[in-house]
């Protein structure tokens, strides 16, 4: 027995049972992996040694927090190429303002003092004079881009640096994610070819499962996928859209891939976990369709409540067949028509299981 105010706490709701037909699922071991295109395999821009590593395999970083620092020789030798090309423009720069007095001069005094060919002549070293300021004022631009651009991106900075001799460089993360994996030490050389750390964007993860061929061409791609999620003694399940279904077995395990995608924005999902999954299939099975919530395990016997009065409620046996996006295939036990409570059955079942305990006292 329930009575209206206790119906009403509980949110009991009664529902008259139809018939329908409701796709199979296929129940399967999920692997979370990270995303292929959203792995960032990070290079220093330049060479040198390892000075520290402020990460770890699974951490989770924000995004532009120093992943690791290395003493940069590259950016010291830069620096001193940037060095001498500021030191030739400025000498480039000083020659063409001779040049340009010198040819003045020439002009002003040709036909007199000066002979034409020697006007020219200083015309000559004026424009060479002009085109030499452009070839050093390049190189100072290439040096400065390089400087500017190549070790200050969004793999890397120069910021931290104390001094303009200080050569180190911070390898930063461009993205928010988790640490896959670190591949040096301190104190190791480094080059632009050395994978340091590769980092996962993990807001979203695929669910990877490997299935039997016979399984794989059952199941529906583009279909909704469920995963089983436990959490704090509950369970969450995810729905996530099929991307794709293999064609070919993997000749080492004679297995066909079916991955779909999931968001993840509080980062619950690790690459790694393995979840019980549930595929959709093109199998259909007809019977009388119920929320999931309307069937409850009572000493292993699957049950549902139906009215027996205002605020009386009794327990009948079903059998259930299918299940899939939240309702259940019921293919024996009820039938079309018939009122079953399809919210609250939880509270009912815990005043039944409280009343046999008492009459068992």
């Amino acid at each position: 027995m329930m009575g209206a105010a206790a119906q009403a706490n509980a949110g009991l709701v009664i529902s008259v049972a139809q018939h329908g037909m409701l796709g199979e699922n296929l129940d399967a071991m999920g692997t979370v992996m990270s995303e292929a295109s959203r792995v960032v395999r990070i290079h220093p821009a330049g060479s040198g040694k390892v000075l520290t590593i402020a990460v770890v395999p699974g951490q989770h970083v924000r995004r532009d927090e120093v992943l690791l620092t290395y003493q940069n020789h590259s950016l010291h030798l830069v620096r001193l190429e940037m060095a001498k090309a500021q030191s030739a423009l400025s000498t480039a720069r000083a020659a063409y303002q001779n040049a340009a007095a010198a040819y003045s001069r020439g002009r002003e005094l040709e036909g007199t003092t000066v002979a034409a060919g020697e006007t020219r002549r200083r015309l000559a070293a004026f424009r060479a004079a002009d085109d030499d300021i452009t070839a050093r004022q390049a190189d100072v631009d290439t040096l400065k881009h390089q400087l500017e651009e190549e070790y200050n991106s969004v793999t890397e900075s120069d910021r931290g640096q104390t001094s303009p001799a200080d050569e180190a460089s911070s390898i930063i993360s461009p993205t928010a994610g988790e640490v896959q994996s670190v591949s040096v030490g301190v104190a190791d050389d480094i080059s632009p070819a050395t994978e340091l750390v590769d980092l996962a964007d993990m807001s979203s993860v695929w669910i990877v499962s490997d299935i039997l061929p016979q399984d794989a061409t059952q199941v529906v791609e583009g279909g909704e996928q469920t995963t089983e999620l436990p959490a704090d003694g509950a369970m969450t399940l995810l729905t996530s859209k099929i991307t794709s279904v293999g064609d070919l077995a993997d000749p080492a395990t004679g297995l066909v891939r079916v991955i779909s995608r999931v968001s993840n924005p509080g980062g619950r999902l690790h690459p790694g976990m393995f979840l019980n999954t549930h595929l959709p299939t093109r199998k259909q099975m007809e019977g009388i369709i119920v929320p999931e919530g309307a069937v409850t395990d009572i000493d292993g016997v699957s049950t549902v409540f139906l009215p027996a009065g205002p605020d009386r409620f009794r327990p009948r046996e079903v059998r259930v067949g299918a299940e899939s996006a939240g309702r259940k295939v019921i293919v024996s036990g009820l039938a079309a028509g018939d009122k079953v409570v399809t919210h609250g059955a939880f509270a009912l079942k815990a005043i039944m299981q409280i009343s046999d305990l008492s009459d068992g006292d």
